[in-house]
């Protein structure tokens, strides 16, 4: 990184009402995203405001913090300054949050009338305000909100991911530490990270009405813990990784897996050629659909208990057993209604570390995945009833793996 950084920015004054339709804008992009864009969207998306970036954290303020926050504004007392970023997708110009989420979702949630004003301070005996939403309030006071300014500092888009992920770190100081995958997501941002992200709230939200949704929270073991932690985004960027590029030897584990998976995907986005989204769709459903049918014979087929049998010790969602099933979805083609399926997957996935009492070292380490199916064990090489092998194991990687026997 040179020094000194060429970091370019304005501090403009942007109305609330103004800053509503912008982050309108945003909101529909999010909407739009995961289809194609026309050219009508595209101007309609112009300069939003993505007001919940992958990187945030989940909104979980209460009534009372979002109340002080519309308090401020109507008695007059300025909104600490909102950092915005601007970035570029599909040639259309976005901008979202670096800092402010909170400040902002307030806002915004206020004047769509998503909560009423509560534990006021100053405004606490004033019966105008107590309990009321914004669509209650008055004419003029409806005004002055919309008419109040907020001060931003809008940063051009980074040269670097470097750049913008010092910056994020340094105006955060003061926050909670992020964890090890948040901070890759504040650096990688592209239409899969998202769409992952997407996936993880979609079926949060539709659990209690659609069973097929409630099926995949319960087999990823989807919480809201640790979807807030990103542990739920990290453990699918992994499986991403290997269902869609196939292993990759130089990774050490599992959190390096997914921080490359969310790089590479970051570097096609930026650049405008991260084109594969349908095809990483159509691959996510299809392994779905392969965990569904492993279900049919075990509780959590991402568990030890699908090689161990059951197990009360044994956590719900095990990372090094979605690495060995996900490898097995790339290298095989799977007859998902032959009767054998279960018991040869569960054959192959005890030929792996997995399955080795004696194995001490990382679940999560590629190159030993491999060379215990490969070299050791031959798993590539047998006949199965339910399993067809691709033949798509590289040179490269066998090559790979016979070096590093010595």
């Amino acid at each position: 990184m040179e020094l000194p950084l060429n970091v370019e920015f304005k501090r403009p004054l942007i109305s609330i009402q103004d800053m509503v339709n912008f982050i309108d804008k945003g909101e529909k992009y999010l909407r739009k995203a995961k289809d194609e864009l026309s050219e009508e969207d595209e101007l309609e998306c112009l300069q939003g405001i993505i007001l919940s970036p992958d990187y945030q954290r989940e909104y979980r303020s209460k009534a009372k913090e979002e109340s002080s926050i519309i308090e401020s504004i109507i008695v007059g007392i300025p909104i600490p300054e909102i950092f915005l970023v601007r970035t570029t997708s599909d040639g259309i110009q976005l901008r979202h949050v670096m800092d402010g989420q909170h400040r902002l979702t307030a806002i915004y949630r206020y004047v769509k009338d998503k909560f009423a004003l509560s534990d006021l301070e100053l405004l606490k005996d004033n019966q105008e305000f107590k309990n009321k939403k914004f669509s209650q309030l008055s004419k003029e006071i409806k005004f002055r909100i919309l008419s109040s300014h907020l001060s931003v500092l809008e940063f051009e888009a980074f040269e670097s991911d470097d750049m913008e992920i010092e910056l994020f770190k340094r105006y955060n100081r003061n926050t909670k530490p992020l964890e090890k995958h948040e901070m890759s997501m504040a650096t990688y941002y592209s239409k899969t990270s998202l769409y992952i992200t997407n996936f993880l709230n979609v079926n949060m939200e539709n659990a209690e009405k659609e069973a097929s949704s409630a099926k995949l929270v319960k087999l990823y073991n989807v919480t809201n813990e640790r979807k807030n932690k990103q542990r739920n985004h990290q453990e699918l960027c992994i499986i991403f990784s290997i269902i869609n590029n196939g292993p990759n030897l130089m990774y050490k584990d599992g959190v390096e897996i997914a921080n490359k998976y969310l790089e590479n995907q970051a570097n096609l986005y930026k650049k405008g050629i991260e084109n594969n989204l349908q095809q990483i769709k159509n691959n996510f459903n299809k392994f779905n659909f392969f965990v569904i049918k492993l279900s049919e014979r075990v509780e959590f087929p991402f568990s030890s208990a699908i090689f161990r049998g059951k197990d009360k010790r044994s956590v719900k969602f095990h990372t090094g057993v979605s690495m060995v099933l996900a490898t097995i979805f790339y290298y095989f083609e799977i007859d998902m209604n032959n009767p054998c399926m279960f018991e040869e997957i569960q054959e192959i996935i005890q030929k792996s570390p997995l399955g080795d009492e004696t194995y001490n070292a990382s679940s999560t380490n590629m190159r030993n995945v491999m060379k215990y199916l490969y070299l050791q064990n031959n798993v590539f090489k047998k006949q199965y009833k339910s399993l067809t092998f691709k033949e798509n194991l590289s040179q490269d990687m066998i090559d790979a793996l016979y070096k590093s026997e010595g």
